[in-house]
């Protein structure tokens, strides 16, 4: 399937942190010419099997597939519902922003602000600032909405030049369009291999998913796909890849050299381009809590550039994800050891 198609299928669906169980539908539709083994853990990570389960090498792939989003806390007067932030919401771009609140049903609302000629606030809301109006009264809101609902908010996947695109969600809806694309470019071409594709879930927000699938599963080693900060005016060059020019390799303490080498060398191989993130300490990415189940599991965390992370306008270059996922893939067949 078309790497675009995959990317808008991904980031139309909702799955905040907490609620990833409803893209089980998605994830199946989206690996099916390659798989009919998934699982949904109570946790709510999708697990997606590629391979025989007896195979010698087991390899986890793991993309979190939740998204930040709001969760209603109450009702108040004249209707107005309030919310706060699940996950690392970028509070700047909230005020004005039109959500859907997945009530009774699906409700569009609008995060309520002040007109600038009556506020003198100049660094944007707090979580505690959080109101949204959905144009009806008190007693009707508290028949559709009610404490613990989920919000997303409504954005429009848009195709920017250079093979780009925008869109809320990327962050990591494009680690799993990578993943799903590594697996469908090898599933015919493992040796011996069984894949475990993990779409983990709430990684927003402790990063539980994750762990309690590297629990379960035990592989041998694990690669973790993310996204990572692109170039641009005011990011550290050192923590950031260009768009355009290949996927991020983290380098950190707590993952492995080796594993991360060879990943390196496929890239090389392949004559695809790559940038750095270099850590003193944890990665910030499932890698953390993977690389420390049971006994340890060699991580390395690969990552796709993205601009405007947690907004309703990320932004990922198409190109990137497809040489991410060709990176994974040749090393998955074997391309290391040649």
């Amino acid at each position: 399937m078309k790497t675009k198609k995959i990317l808008k299928k991904l980031c139309a669906e909702k799955g905040v942190s907490g609620r990833e169980k409803e893209m089980k539908d998605i994830i199946s539709e989206l690996t099916k010419d390659f798989s009919d083994d998934t699982e949904v853990l109570p946790t709510g990570s999708i697990i997606v099997t590629v391979g025989k389960k007896d195979a010698k090498r087991h390899i986890m792939l793991d993309a979190h597939i939740d998204r930040i989003g709001l969760i209603v806390t109450y009702i108040g007067e004249n209707g107005f519902v309030k919310a706060e932030p699940v996950g690392g919401m970028d509070m700047r771009s909230l005020p004005g922003t039109a959500v859907t609140i997945q009530g009774k049903s699906d409700i569009t609302g609008i995060i309520a602000t002040l007109p600038p000629h009556l506020t003198d606030k100049e660094n944007g809301m707090t979580k505690d600032d959080i109101w949204i109006d959905t144009g009806l009264p008190e007693d009707k809101v508290s028949e559709l909405i009610f404490p613990g609902d989920t919000a997303i908010v409504i954005s429009q996947y848009r195709e920017l030049l250079n093979d780009c695109a925008a869109v809320s969600a990327l962050d990591n809806r494009a680690g799993c369009a990578v993943i799903i694309k590594a697996a469908e470019m090898s599933a015919k071409k493992l040796k011996d291999t069984r894949l475990s594709l993990v779409f983990s879930s709430q990684e927003e927000t402790n990063e539980s998913g994750a762990k309690t699938a590297a629990f379960l599963l035990d592989p041998d080693e694990a690669i973790i796909v993310d996204v990572g900060f692109a170039k641009q005016d005011g990011v550290p060059p050192s923590q950031s890849g260009e768009m355009g020019k290949g996927p991020i390799f983290s380098i950190s303490p707590v993952l492995s050299k080796e594993l991360t080498n060879k990943l390196i060398n496929t890239a090389k191989r392949l004559g695809i381009t790559y940038d750095f993130e270099v850590n003193g300490g944890g990665t910030g990415t499932n890698a953390d809590g993977i690389a420390i189940t049971r006994s340890g599991i060699p991580c390395a965390v690969i990552s796709v550039p993205e601009k405007n992370m947690h907004t309703q306008t990320e932004t990922v270059c198409i190109n990137d994800i497809e040489h991410t996922a060709e990176i994974i893939a040749e090393y998955l067949t074997g391309g290391a050891e040649k």
